[in-house]
């Protein structure tokens, strides 16, 4: 064999290698992702209910105060819609609900 065939083989299994590296920081990252997608995506599931609660909330408290001009009667309309979704939602089966399927969700990963 020649000396410079020889020098050619070891670049390339050196370029390969560095290749492989990458490939495998590539992969090891790819997969980190996924994990803290599913992640972040059951914390959306358990956090949703509360995050619309709220949003709907502020959104009553809002317009009342808006549509009549009084502040307090818009902190009534907020108090009552808040406790309204501790008491009948936030409080039934739908937080239940919401665990399980963000456990599902973990579990399947």
């Amino acid at each position: 064999m020649k000396m410079e065939s020889i020098e050619n083989q070891i670049r390339a299994q050196k370029v390969k290698d560095h290749w492989t590296r990458l490939d495998r920081l590539f992969a090891g990252i790819g997969a980190e992702i996924a994990s803290l997608s599913i992640i972040l995506l059951a914390l959306m599931v358990l956090c949703a209910p509360v995050g619309f609660g709220l949003g709907a909330t502020w959104l009553l408290a809002h317009w009342t105060i808006r549509a009549t001009g009084s502040e307090v009667l818009g902190w009534i309309v907020g108090i009552a819609v808040f406790a309204f979704f501790c008491r009948y939602i936030w409080g039934s089966r739908l937080q239940a609900a919401s665990r399980r399927a963000a456990e599902a969700l973990v579990a399947a990963k």
